[in-house]
């Protein structure tokens, strides 16, 4: 067995839920797009019903997202979800990023145990709020 002091959080958890998926694992100790973005287009946050709250900021340039970021107050899962929404977004069109749902979360991190669906719904829930509010301010302009 490693030793506690040079086992990461992810091979914890493995040893502790070993459900989870290394890719999960992975998304959830090393979240990927954490943080606020400067020159964002969009800055939206929105909480779920179990109470658990994440906010994206997206940056668009001629039809995609250059950048995207977030923060999560949530479990594990929820940050996971946060972490693999940015990075499956991240570069794609804008009508991509439309097509990116809870399915495509859930896949990407090699599933989601049942009691942490809704996690992957916030996930694709704040990214479509995001991007509708994106494409309102673009109709304004």
């Amino acid at each position: 067995m490693p030793d506690e002091e040079t086992s990461s959080g992810a091979d914890v958890w493995k040893r502790l839920f070993g459900k989870y998926s290394d890719t999960f694992l992975d998304h959830a100790y090393e979240p990927r797009n954490v943080g606020s973005l400067e020159d964002a287009d969009v800055e939206i946050s929105f909480t779920g019903p179990c109470g658990d709250s994440m906010q994206i900021w997206l940056r668009e340039r001629a039809g995609r997202i250059e950048a995207i970021r977030f923060l999560a107050d949530g479990c594990e899962a929820t940050v996971a979800c946060g972490s693999a929404v940015t990075s499956l977004v991240k570069g794609r069109t804008v009508k991509e990023a439309a097509g990116v749902g809870a399915r495509a979360i859930k896949e990407f991190l090699g599933g989601l145990p049942v009691e942490h669906n809704h996690c992957a719904i916030l996930a694709a829930g704040t990214l479509h709020r995001a991007l509708a509010e994106l494409i309102r301010k673009k109709r304004k302009e």
